[in-house]
């Protein structure tokens, strides 16, 4: 039999390049070892994107061997770069214990700016706590860097700084304080993208004089005690308060489209001042752990997130958003009726109740529940995530006037991680509204869908129950279950060969379609 021939010897020396733009740094650093033609090219001189780090080249245990391979892989890709041929990207994940001297990280960085990189992302684990590496001053005067990430790293600034081109900055734990961070971003006119994280340095941050950023996000800076914003342009705000009290004066801004606040110390003031303040808001997402009356109102708002602790069990909220379609509710009991009643739900489309772990579900929470779905029948989608050791359990008292169920929900999605008696949940449900299909969500103890199938499969044509009750159970009302895919049913058939006790969770989604009859017959 003739040798195999070796079809990728013959291929153009530009088609190779290009494939091997499209490989991992550490697969192109192996590549000498499949063809001869991968021999005569100089990879990583051609490549214009190169990726370091070191979880990728050291997958095994950590030799000193796989250290140094990985600390030449790095070192001959850059020094050996011709100074001509530019580098789009340099990113550096790197753990300090490995680099016998910082210098070294200082002559690869000097390459890279040799040779015009635009995108310099610089994660340098140090060696302890108090000695975070020093960034050279040489990265803070150089004009063709458009995206510039450091990460714990130190900052110190030295001079001018001149960065005409960068259009985006990540700072995440970077050991400086504000007036290091005022003079960057004053010096960078152009950015578009200021993302900072976790600076524990920062006491008061100043955010001013960029008139084309559009994206901001200041998260976890846990001794922040002050921020003060004034983009006119901006269109995506988030803040995550660190652990103190901090004053936000955020000014008055008509673009700003998403608006993201995990901060207990926001007051209902500023709530009812977003429809003035930022009149084309679409997106707002409430985190706050204190706040007990929210008050909403915005004509543009088209997407609602909140959340709320136990702290705010009797929190008093009130939204006024007509052309909202998409409203999601996280906490520990279900809003108040009033809530419900004074929302216009006439454009809402999609919609996501997660309850968390709370005993007390009275007998108040099973009307708003079915309130709930009445009002939400325009919904093509609802969402019910469950995580309660209670019973959700329809007292017999109440069924006798309780309404009819909800015909007009589409789609139900259902998870359940954790209850005792999975029967209660599923007559619960399916007594209040009667979904064409219901989902139910990776995740789900198994136990759950394993009941939820045995319901479906053991019913009968003519229940016997309810026979006193006008509004009869789901038994009643279901003319036929069909399970929706082939992957639906393998999960199914799994779940059912479990044993009996088992405590997993399905491992994707069931749906099922289902059939009703809209009367009595």
């Amino acid at each position: 039999m003739a040798e195999e021939q070796d079809r990728i010897s013959h291929l153009p020396d530009d088609i190779l390049i290009r494939i091997l733009g499209l490989l991992p740094t550490k697969d192109v650093a192996r590549s000498s070892l499949l063809s001869q033609a991968w021999r005569k090219l100089s990879p990583f001189s051609s490549l214009s994107l190169l990726m370091f780090q070191c979880p990728d080249f050291l997958e095994s245990c950590r030799k000193n061997t796989d250290v140094s391979s990985f600390i030449n892989a790095i070192d001959s890709s850059l020094r050996l770069r011709p100074k001509d041929v530019n580098l789009a990207r340099l990113r550096l994940h790197l753990d300090l214990d490995d680099i016998e001297s910082e210098s070294l990280i200082d002559s690869w960085i000097d390459a890279a700016l040799e040779r015009k990189v635009k995108e310099l992302d610089l994660y340098l684990r140090p060696r302890s706590i108090a000695k975070p590496y020093g960034l050279p001053a040489k990265i803070f005067s150089t004009t063709t860097i458009t995206v510039l990430s450091l990460e714990q790293c130190r900052l110190e600034i030295c001079g001018d700084i001149d960065l005409p081109a960068l259009r985006k900055l990540c700072l995440r734990q970077i050991r400086c304080d504000e007036q290091a961070i005022r003079q960057l971003i004053s010096s960078c006119p152009l950015i578009e993208d200021l993302d900072i994280a976790s600076c524990g340095g920062l006491q008061k941050l100043h955010v001013s004089g960029l008139a084309n950023l559009h994206r901001l996000e200041v998260i976890c800076c846990y001794n922040l005690r002050r921020i003060e914003i004034d983009a006119p342009s901006l269109q995506h705000l988030v803040y995550h308060c660190g652990r103190l009290p901090c004053d936000m004066v955020l000014t008055p801004c008509e673009f700003l489209r998403e608006l993201i606040l995990h901060d207990p110390h926001i007051t209902n003031d500023f709530l009812q001042n977003l429809d003035s303040g930022f009149p084309n808001l679409e997106r707002l997402e409430i985190d706050s752990t204190r706040l007990q009356r929210i008050e909403i109102s915005h004509h543009q708002l088209k997407r609602l997130e909140l959340k709320l602790t136990p702290l705010q069990k009797e929190a008093k909220l009130k939204i006024d958003a007509p052309n909202l379609q998409s409203f999601t509710y996280s906490g520990y009991r279900m809003p108040l009726t009033s809530t419900i009643s004074s929302m216009n739900t006439s454009s809402l489309r999609e919609a996501e109740i997660h309850f968390r772990n709370y005993n007390d579900y009275s007998h108040f929470f099973i009307p708003q529940l079915k309130e709930f779905f009445e009002k939400s029948k325009n919904c093509q989608v609802i969402n019910l995530l469950i995580k309660s050791k209670e019973e959700l359990i329809i007292p017999r008292k109440l069924r006798p006037i309780l309404s009819p169920p909800v015909y007009d929900i589409k789609h139900l999605y259902l998870r359940v991680s954790y209850c005792s008696r999975f029967q209660y949940i599923i007559d619960r449900m399916l007594w209040m509204c009667h979904p064409q299909t219901l989902s139910i969500l990776s995740g789900t103890n198994v136990r759950f869908l394993k009941v939820l199938y045995n319901k479906f499969r053991n019913k009968e044509e003519n229940p016997k129950c309810c026979t006193s009750c006008s509004i009869k159970c789901w038994r009643h009302y279901l003319k036929d279950v069909q399970i929706d895919s082939d992957e639906s049913r393998l999960e199914i058939d799994q779940i059912i060969a479990m044993p009996e006790l088992s405590q997993k969770s399905t491992n994707c989604k069931v749906r099922f379609r289902l059939k009703w009859r809209s009367q009595l017959l």
